[in-house]
């Protein structure tokens, strides 16, 4: 696929400690006040970093249980990582004028869009601790590795424990964003003054891989329509949040369907002929909703086409046979090829 060509092409100190004046910054194009940050801190050294300080989870980020939900741990990510990249940085010493911005992403912006190929998100305890507050928090966000074709970016998410003011971790996410050319819509390269600039300076020796595998012939499969309210502003697909809500609720309907058996999903599924209830039961292989429950602990993705508006696609979902009961592995798919593949691990016992 044109991506996964791109992305594996693509794989191929002195410190600002001067920080903005604490105030609001919004991420310009937006409504004001919709999203405020403070406390903007940049670094150049040992890799340019930025810290600011972010509103956090909100009522709406919870699902009934009282568990932040993984899409809106998404969409906090990106929200802060927007906010980061459009706060302009101090003012240089050097006399040059020119209003800079983290990782010059203007100049970015200017001729490229951008979609994420990979993701991974790295989650604590405190996250899913009902009496640890979710907002405001700290990110920290650092340049991770340069490529030809695209750039791996982290996002450290902390917060106050409420009883010491230690900072305690919350998140960690890295994505890999591929460039894209905003007139021929593919995949180009990054310009050479660009790579020059940051190549070697992030915090990691590779960019974001992470290793697509084999969908078996035994899955769950849960059907969806995309929707208008989960497409994003940009290409107008299905935003990277969508595909998390579409895998947790497959798994919580393949959990439904072991213990009640009136509920009726269509579902497509190996082997044929065999009821929902025994497909759910062929493709999970020790996950039980007690773990679900527990809250989840890591997740990684690849995104290797898109999903559009009105397109039906099939969540497909199982387990393996390696023994980790926390494990489940999803493909989205449309007209039979994957466009998305994900793994979710789930903490194995509750806080």
């Amino acid at each position: 696929m044109e991506r996964l060509r791109v992305l594996t092409a693509a794989l191929s100190s002195k410190v600002v400690t001067d920080s903005l004046p604490t105030g609001n910054y919004s991420i310009p194009g937006w409504p004001r006040g919709l999203y405020n940050a403070t406390n903007f801190k940049y670094e150049e050294s040992p890799h340019p970093s930025t810290t600011l300080r972010v509103p956090g989870l909100t009522v709406e980020s919870f699902d009934i249980r009282w568990q932040p939900k993984l899409s809106s741990i998404m969409r906090a990510s990106v929200l802060a990582r927007d906010c980061a990249l459009s706060i302009p940085l101090p003012q240089s010493r050097d006399g040059n004028q020119e209003q800079a911005f983290f990782m010059d992403w203007p100049h970015f912006t200017k001729n490229f869009f951008h979609f994420v190929f990979a993701t991974e998100f790295v989650m604590s305890r405190a996250i899913h601790d009902k009496n640890f507050k979710k907002g405001p928090m700290d990110m920290k966000f650092t340049l991770g590795n340069i490529g030809n074709s695209s750039l791996a970016l982290v996002s450290k998410f902390s917060g106050d424990d409420g009883k010491t003011g230690a900072s305690t971790p919350l998140w960690t996410n890295t994505v890999q964003l591929v460039a894209v050319d905003k007139t021929t819509r593919k995949p180009a390269k990054l310009p050479e003054w660009y790579r020059s600039k940051y190549k070697g300076r992030g915090c990691m020796d590779t960019g974001l891989i992470i290793k697509q595998f084999k969908r078996p012939d035994v899955t769950y499969a849960h059907p969806s329509v995309v929707q208008w309210s989960e497409c994003g502003r940009t290409f107008k697909n299905a935003d990277w949040t969508a595909y998390a809500d579409w895998a947790v609720d497959a798994l919580r309907a393949a959990l439904l369907l072991q213990t009640d058996t009136s509920y009726v999903p269509f579902s497509y599924g190996a082997p044929p002929g065999e009821s929902p209830t025994m497909k759910a039961r062929a493709a999970l292989r020790g996950i039980t909703s007690d773990m679900v429950d527990n809250g989840f602990r890591k997740m990684q993705a690849v995104f290797l086409s898109e999903c559009l508006e009105g397109e039906y696609i099939e969540t497909h979902l199982w387990q393996d046979d390696s023994g980790e009961k926390e494990l489940v592995y999803f493909s989205v798919v449309k007209n039979g090829k994957d466009v998305c593949q994900m793994k979710i691990w789930f903490f194995s016992d509750s806080v």
